[in-house]
């Protein structure tokens, strides 16, 4: 039996996004939206019997209607061709008010054929067409969900969490007594493992963690556990695999430098083992260009030339030039901008240019004058000199405090 494992789609996140002129859609969107299908289209390829989503489809609990539309076609593909699609409930999901629906149940309302909906702890068998399976399923762990009033309202709220831990454990510990045992079983927790390394999430979360040791997800009778949350692929564990496919799509420059990937899993025909085998999918580049301008002798060449020598084509980018104070007018930020567009990147996220002050030469000079009296309009004249502002700029001001030193004068000589 083959699954794809994967995680935190995050569809609507539309951060370093534009308009796109032919579908108006942002761009950011459709990024989510290819990675969704580039991951389905390798599960159909692998001929995989279960798609699993291990949480976080959407960036809210409360996606708009197109983004719920733009998910629904493309979750076709696979239902089509009878493949079922497991979804947990993640956090970016589920409301924090009890009550309230999360954003994934009105497959669950309208009963999708193909399709399961776990939000709450529990066990599924799911009929595939290499056979049943059974699901242990742990959302993301909400205190309205595993509590009741009484005990939200009686337990100080430093033992809140240890009591949802505690309940939650116990649950686990009973999966082995109500498996069957002629059928495989996987698990899939949304959240937080113990010795997980975190990603770019951190800047995303919503909801407070409930992290889990492994021990407590690797229950006798469990040949694959299938995690979501964390965006950074990892292996957690061996036996039985224990495994973060991380996010499909990169959320912002703290995701530039990692792969990104779906996980291919094969349950054995002893139900005893698991493989998997990770498959990269493609998301957009993000590029940041760090140049340092300080030796050089023609500055705006010297950022031109580490501009040439990256592929930009299709990335966000940011561009950080480290410059002198003085080198700082020779950056022509239009002009910089020209360049990084020239090179038909998607969108230009920033520049930066930091000058470095002279601060020793400022205040040499400072102390050296002092002795003969420095007057205000001198001061104010080093000060600009070792400011990061252009050299027009300095004379404007300049001239603008030469007016208003002589207004005072002839004030006082009234």
């Amino acid at each position: 039996m083959k699954i794809l494992h994967l995680a935190d789609i995050h569809i609507g996140m539309e951060n370093y996004g534009r308009i796109d002129s032919t579908t108006g859609l942002n761009t950011r969107l459709i990024d989510y939206l290819d990675r969704f299908a580039e991951a389905l289209q390798i599960g159909i390829e692998h001929e995989v019997d279960l798609v699993l989503i291990a949480g976080d489809i959407y960036k809210n609990r409360t996606p708009n209607p197109t983004h719920q539309r733009e998910f629904a076609r493309r979750l076709r593909s696979v239902l089509d061709r009878g493949i079922p699609v497991f979804m947990l409930v993640g956090n970016h999901d589920v409301s924090a008010a009890a009550g309230k629906a999360h954003s994934v149940e009105i497959f669950d309302t309208l009963a999708i054929e193909g399709v399961t909906i776990a939000d709450r702890l529990g066990i599924h068998t799911i009929e595939t067409r290499a056979g049943s399976i059974q699901i242990v399923a742990v959302p993301w762990i909400s205190r309205h969900a595993i509590l009741t009033k009484d005990d939200i309202r009686e337990l100080p709220f430093a033992e809140l969490e240890a009591e949802l831990l505690r309940r939650v454990g116990a649950w686990l510990e009973q999966v082995p007594q109500r498996l069957r045992g002629d059928l495989p079983a996987i698990l899939t927790f949304h959240g937080t493992v113990s010795n997980a390394t975190y990603g770019a999430e951190r800047s995303v979360m919503l909801g407070n963690d409930l992290i889990l040791p492994p021990s407590l997800l690797a229950q006798p009778g469990i040949q694959y556990v299938a995690l979501g949350h964390i965006h950074r692929y990892q292996v957690l564990s061996e036996n039985p695999p224990m495994i973060y496919p991380g996010s499909i799509e990169r959320i912002d420059f703290s995701e530039e430098s990692e792969q990104k990937q779906v996980v291919i899993v094969e349950i054995e025909n002893n139900w005893e083992d698991a493989s998997y085998q990770p498959i990269a999918v493609h998301p957009r580049p993000f590029v940041t260009i760090k140049v340092d301008v300080t030796g050089s002798s023609d500055p705006m060449e010297r950022v031109a030339q580490a501009i040439s020598k990256r592929d930009l084509n299709g990335a966000v980018v940011r561009l950080l030039i480290s410059a002198t104070a003085e080198q700082r007018p020779q950056l022509d930020e239009t002009e910089l901008r020209r360049l990084l567009e020239a090179a038909e990147t998607h969108v230009i996220a920033s520049i930066a240019i930091e000058a470095q002050r002279s601060e020793r030469t400022r205040y040499a000079a400072v102390a050296s004058e002092l002795n003969e009296g420095l007057t205000p309009r001198r001061a104010l004249e080093i000060y600009l000199e070792s400011s990061n502002i252009s050299a027009t700029r300095r004379e404007q001001m300049l001239k603008a405090a030469d007016a208003l030193i002589k207004a005072e004068q002839a004030l006082e000589q009234a």
